[in-house]
């Protein structure tokens, strides 16, 4: 519940070596004598996945209705593939993340599920979420259309004075994703 509450995306493995936290915490206990309460006696049967009806899942999120249907309602779903109808690098991602991309071959549709590994929806919007490779620090940017981002970069552009493109590039790079965000901010000024 709390991963998905901090809509945490991408969870990697650190060996205790290089995670200290964790390495102290794991060995914090073991000189204590084990008891009762402790859960030391606890065991999971070699068969559980067998008799759940699991077969090689890593991970498994239960979702309930009510925020599968927040989650998966079908007219935002409709109104984001209408607004980016011309975005083919949105449109891909949004349909990797509600699963739309069953017909396509499975080369375009792992390509597809690759990049939306950063991105989620929300509020009715397709959002990017940074990422460790990211060179500015944002939480998260809301991606748009190239008509979207003319008018916010002539809008910035007006409000914030005439101080060229590389001012109002840095303003949206932390409000907004668009593909070649350079050329649009370039014919929108």
């Amino acid at each position: 519940d709390g991963i998905l509450a901090y809509h945490i995306i991408d969870v990697r493995h650190r060996p205790g070596t290089s995670n200290t936290a964790a390495d102290g915490l794991s060995r914090s206990f073991s000189t204590t004598e084990p008891t009762a309460l402790d859960g030391g006696t606890w065991t999971v049967s070699e068969d559980w996945e067998a008799t759940r009806g699991i077969v090689q899942d890593l991970l498994a999120v239960n979702v309930s209705t009510t925020e599968q249907n927040v989650l998966t309602d079908s007219t935002e779903i409709t109104n984001l593939l209408q607004r980016f109808n011309n975005e083919p690098f949105f449109v891909d991602i949004i349909q990797a993340l509600v699963d739309l991309d069953q017909d396509k071959p499975i080369r375009d549709k792992r390509r597809a599920r690759h990049r939306a590994n950063n991105f989620f929806l929300a509020e009715g919007k397709l959002w990017r979420v940074a990422n460790s490779s990211a060179n500015r620090a944002h939480s998260r940017l809301e991606c748009v259309t190239r008509e979207e981002a003319r008018d916010i970069a002539y809008q910035e552009h007006m409000e914030n004075g005439h101080w060229g493109r590389n001012l109002v590039k840095l303003r949206l790079m932390d409000k907004i994703l668009c593909p070649r965000l350079d050329r649009i901010i370039t014919d929108a000024i």
